[in-house]
């Protein structure tokens, strides 16, 4: 259906490679991906129990950027190539894409993520770079409600703790945190390299297997995140703070129950964000009513997120009607109306469109599948799940859900 060439190889030192081709491409993007990011605090290796800093795994994405006392973004710019990484919740990503000749850009790639080449220097250097980056969130209201809101939800689970970690965290990780968190975590047992391009696949297997001949792996086995025990119940109910903000901002949180199974993972995570697109967005005959009467403001949105250790729904305004916008929230949940067939027709329509646009995107075309792996998901079939809906499943799968669990943060100005 998608008509894309994929070729995969578990290579002999346990590194997965995923390569996909686009015929008459030009450009080329790699991607090196580990299985790791910011809820990697406690893990186990090696019969061995770790407790990681909160921010880890975002501390040592900066710092990977040295190779053999040089910038890794000036390598790349030498050799026609732009690079850049990420770290989420569950992973960290290294990745480069140009239009020119693959091979040098390539060899650097897989030569930087695993050599780690940092010191106390260095470290000390990035921790002021970080506190920055921490700081700058923490004064952007949208981004402060919802880390509010994820705070309020969850008790134990380390979707509380910042990617970056706290100010804490980000001012004791020291060296050794580091390197023995790399030693760990960055060992080819745990990458997957991913690959998008025009070029002859087969030639670029070989060349990413002559490259990892020198990398054998160094571990027995992979480490594994710990997640603890996680109560039903909200960690807090309602929280309120200050800000030099001129309207108020309110979000409203649901905290659901998770789903052991990917594929219901996704099927819900799907399901709601159709349900979404059709009772809080301009689909809704209403929602122009509710901006007229300033219920909600060009600053709103809702977000749901279902995976096999949380699931969350939040909706988020920002609104001088805050008594308004929760009893508007709370019809919402509480009515769950049938989509209408029309609209969700359409809906159906534009999720498909996205499916087939997103293949033509390298790098969102890499990190799906990059995700998909570390889930343990086929990402083709993903892409089909939208067929298998329509608006009764729809209306099933809401129906199915224990909304009990609230909390609600408030952003007022100061």
């Amino acid at each position: 259906m998608f008509n894309l060439a994929f070729q995969t190889k578990k290579l002999k030192n346990g590194a997965l490679v995923i390569l996909i081709q686009k015929p008459d491409y030009v450009q080329s993007l790699f991607m090196c991906g580990f299985g790791v990011g910011g809820f990697n605090i406690k893990e186990r290796s090696e019969n061995m129990v770790y407790e990681n800093k909160g921010g880890c795994a975002h501390y040592l994405e900066h710092q990977m950027f040295r190779y053999q006392g040089e910038d890794v973004t000036d390598l790349f710019a030498k050799m026609q190539a732009q690079t850049n990484a990420f770290t989420s919740y569950s992973e960290t990503a290294y990745y480069f894409y140009t239009t020119s000749e693959i091979e040098k850009p390539l060899q650097l790639l897989l030569d930087f993520v695993q050599n780690l080449d940092i010191n106390a220097e260095s470290v000390e250097k990035e921790r002021g770079i970080i506190a920055s980056e921490f700081a700058m969130y923490e004064q952007n209201p949208e981004m402060r409600l919802i880390k509010e809101l994820l705070v309020s939800m969850y008790k134990n689970h380390p979707l509380k703790v910042d990617i970056l970690g706290s100010l804490d965290d980000i001012e004791s990780i020291q060296l050794e945190d580091l390197a023995s968190f790399y030693r760990r975590n960055y060992d080819p047992k745990n990458m997957v390299i991913v690959g998008v391009t025009g070029k002859n696949l087969d030639e670029v297997l070989k060349e990413i297997e002559r490259i990892e001949e020198k990398y054998p792996s160094k571990i027995g086995e992979r480490a594994v995140c710990i997640f603890p025990d996680e109560p039903k119940e909200v960690a807090r109910s309602k929280y309120s703070l200050e800000m030099d903000v001129v309207q108020p901002y309110v979000g409203i949180a649901f905290k659901l129950e998770r789903k052991e199974n990917i594929i219901d993972c996704l099927l819900y995570d799907l399901a709601f964000s159709i349900w979404l697109d059709a009772i809080f967005g301009p689909s809704n005959p209403k929602y122009q009513t509710w901006i007229d009467e300033k219920i909600i403001t060009q600053i709103c949105g809702a977000e749901v997120d279902f995976s096999q250790d949380h699931a969350y729904l939040m909706f988020y305004a920002q609104t001088e009607k805050i008594e308004e916008f929760k009893k508007l929230v709370d019809s919402l949940v509480q009515n769950r109306e049938k989509i209408d067939p029309i609209v969700f027709e359409s809906l159906k329509h534009q999720s498909q469109a996205r499916n087939i646009r997103l293949l033509d995107r390298f790098e969102g075309l890499a990190v799906e599948v990059l995700r998909a792996h570390i889930n343990r998901y086929d990402f083709l079939e993903s892409l089909q799940l939208i067929d298998s809906l329509d608006t009764d499943k729809v209306f099933e799968i809401l129906s199915s859900v224990d909304f009990s669990q609230k909390a609600e943060v408030m952003i007022l100005p100061s």
